[in-house]
């Protein structure tokens, strides 16, 4: 059902604006939705508390963020009663016993659009990279370091000051002495030439937080950590004044990575150019903020105003499996196909990602319902990631017979070998094998829907009368097929073992005929042909196995050379 419900967007007054959208929502009753809402809400919980309890991300932000969504918009389709959200929950629980001299929140993540509309209401502003780490705040008193505190739930965090004292990186006195200096920054992890287009599967802010977490750190692990300095809440007013300051104490990254846009086309410049460069840390996005702040309340829990956060594009994104298919190639080989909802993904919607082989599902225990997160390979090919949570509603796949599928079976069509008959059928016609000019999986699948062909060589029986009739074979068509069917009978015998899918280490003297090759056993195989004793066992195999032998003397009788 396609209903129209509210999403929230953060625009540039701060304030929540409903804006409406047509989003197409479950069909659900109302026991499903309310299962399917305390599910993910369970999920994310654990997501939160893991992270700010932790420091530690069991997912991707980017996919965080639309799980996250997703339960807004279960919500509203279902006009459920809402509960606190998760986040707040584990803010709660992550809670210090130090007070922040200044708050210390998320910062709102808006698209371009929205982006564009909040820079359109703001003058002097600049950019910087989203760093990916731990956040902090330093408190300097009379210039010396005083004390270091974890970001908690923003308000309130828990004292570092111990493992401060070993990071290098972080001066322990400044030049300048004002009762008190506050900066909040990042933690990083020191990764020179870090190319952040390239790094799909980055793990450094889950080092740094696994280092913070422990009770000491050694100097050797200290200079391993980091820190860029992203405000100076009781600085000086000038963006470009606390850069250069702040330089001078010895935070150099800040400096050498913020910049002056006055547009979003620049935005979208440093975005591009940091996301594809190498880094001394990384990170998932910019900050664009305003030179000049007003901070009325310095413990505010809200987001800051001034400053917004626009990532980098999406690496992950977060579908749904609606359905497992199964293909069968003319091998045996069984590959099955995960079903999605349409997912938009680098200008490409994915509706279907391959999951290689029986084993891997069977790894990946995957069901109808289960949500996924999928990516590009090569930005090109879907490949699922992994399962990021479980549906309560989780429908059972049943999975083909692996033992009923092998080399040597279907070779007549049946309901349970129409996949692997009719790949068998394509490949007759590969250039590879009797190179049929014009004839693809279409067309054989149009023959077996007629029931033209039960059986491997039977195409060679039809006449103009059997197809003319079909659909989408006209005369023309009829006469071309015909043609083709007749030059095939041509083919040489070595190309008629290849369309057969005679193992591929057997190469045939010209000499050879179909009853010479049969008469062979292993021990011929081995001596006159230097196979292995495995491939001798399957030469055997092939050549023996009745279904062949079948198809070998209806070749025969249709004249073919060789048999």
């Amino acid at each position: 059902m396609l209903i129209y419900i509210l999403i929230v967007l953060c625009l540039a007054s701060g304030f929540a604006t409903p804006v409406l959208a047509a989003i197409d929502c479950p069909v659900w009753n109302s026991q499903q939705a309310q299962q399917e809402i305390n599910t993910l809400q369970q999920q994310l919980a654990q997501w939160d508390s893991s992270y700010h309890n932790d420091g530690i991300p069991l997912i991707p932000d980017e996919v965080y963020d639309q799980a996250r969504q997703q339960l807004r918009v279960w919500q509203h389709c279902f006009s459920t009663e809402k509960t606190e959200e998760p986040a707040n929950v584990a803010l709660q629980s992550a809670r210090g016993e130090w007070m922040h001299p200044f708050s210390q929140m998320g910062l709102r993540k808006l698209n371009e659009k929205e982006l564009q509309h909040w820079m359109q209401q703001r003058t002097n502003l600049w950019v910087q990279p989203k760093v990916d780490g731990v956040a902090v705040t330093l408190i300097y008193q009379n210039g010396q370091l005083s004390q270091m505190l974890s970001r908690g739930d923003g308000l309130k965090g828990h004292s570092w000051l111990q493992h401060a004292q070993v990071i290098s990186a972080i001066p322990k006195q400044l030049p300048a002495q004002q009762n008190r200096i506050t900066l909040q920054g990042e933690l990083f992890l020191k990764q020179p030439n870090t190319v952040q287009a390239q790094q799909h599967n980055n793990s450094a802010r889950t080092q740094v937080a696994g280092l913070l977490n422990r009770q000491t750190l050694s100097t050797v692990e200290g200079h391993k950590i980091g820190i860029f300095i992203w405000e100076w809440p009781d600085g000086p007013d000038s963006m470009l004044d606390r850069l250069q300051q702040l330089q001078d104490f010895g935070f150099i990254h800040s400096i050498n990575y913020s910049q002056p846009v006055q547009n979003l086309p620049q935005v979208k410049h440093w975005r591009n150019h940091w996301y594809s460069s190498a880094l001394p840390f990384a990170s998932d996005g910019v900050v664009i903020k305003q030179s000049q702040r007003h901070i009325p309340h310095p413990r505010s829990s809200y987001p800051p105003l001034w400053a917004v956060a626009y990532k980098y594009p999406i690496q992950q994104a977060l579908s749904t499996v609606t359905d497992i298919t199964f293909n069968i190639g003319r091998s045996g080989r069984i590959t099955p196909i995960a079903h999605l909802t349409a997912t938009p993904l680098h200008g490409k919607t994915i509706r279907k990602v391959s999951l290689g082989s029986l084993k891997r599902l069977e790894k990946l225990n995957l069901q109808l319902g289960d949500h996924v997160a999928i990516a590009l390979s090569g930005h090109s090919i879907p490949q699922l990631k992994k399962v990021i949570w479980r549906s309560p509603q989780r429908q059972q796949v049943n999975l083909p017979n692996a033992k009923q599928y092998h080399a040597l079976s279907c070779w007549q069509d049946t309901p349970e070998c129409r996949q692997q008959f009719l790949a068998r059928l394509t490949w007759l016609g590969h250039k590879k094998a009797l190179n049929m000019s014009g004839i693809g999986r279409q067309t054989w699948q149009t023959l077996l829907d007629a029931g033209k062909i039960p059986h491997l060589t039977a195409w060679l029986e039809l006449d103009h009368e059997d197809l003319v009739t079909l659909p989408l074979f006209a005369h023309k068509r009829s006469q071309h097929l015909l043609n083709v069917f007749t030059q095939a009978k041509q083919q040489p015998f070595s190309s008629w073992l290849t369309a057969l899918s005679a193992p591929s280490f057997i190469r045939p003297k010209p000499e050879d005929t179909w009853q010479q090759l049969t008469a062979l056993d292993e021990n011929d195989w081995q001596i006159q042909r230097h196979l292995s004793t495995n491939n001798a066992q399957r030469a055997v195999a092939f050549f023996q196995h009745p279904a062949v032998q079948t198809i070998a003397l209806n070749l025969r009788k249709q004249g073919i050379t060789g048999f």
